[in-house]
């Protein structure tokens, strides 16, 4: 008897591993190079708009846990060396949480998720994990 396969970040789970796992990957340039895209675009109207949008999809979609889950496999591929996550910690993140953050989400939800929004909240990653 097999079982069904677990989808801790909903229907995308797959998507979202593949990108957790690129990410895990990439180089100090690389990493460099989505810090300065995602600085770029991250004040415009368009970006802003786009975030408002995702938090709308996330909520609506009742995929709150799936985001949620998240948070412990993105925790660990962008906190700064030798900062710890024990209780009452503050930990230092590196610059590419936010745009990862962002990118991640953004993929959750893609199902749900126009073109143009999806595009704007991962573009930071287009020149090293193409997201189709």
């Amino acid at each position: 008897m097999s079982t069904a396969p677990s989808l801790p970040y909903g229907p995308q789970t797959a998507a979202v591993r593949g990108f957790l796992v690129r990410l895990a990957g990439l180089g100090a340039a690389d990493r460099a190079g989505v810090v300065a895209r995602y600085e770029a675009m991250a004040d415009t109207r368009a970006y802003e708009a786009a975030d408002a949008r995702l938090g709308e999809v996330i909520a609506r979609s009742g995929r709150e846990e799936a985001r949620d889950a998240l948070s412990g496999p993105l925790l660990q591929l962008v906190k700064r060396q030798g900062t710890s996550a024990s209780a009452g910690a503050d930990v230092e993140l590196e610059p590419i949480a936010e745009p990862a953050l962002a990118a991640l989400l953004a993929l959750m939800v893609r199902d749900l998720l126009d073109d143009a929004t999806a595009r704007l909240l991962t573009d930071a990653f287009s020149d090293t994990i193409p997201l189709g």
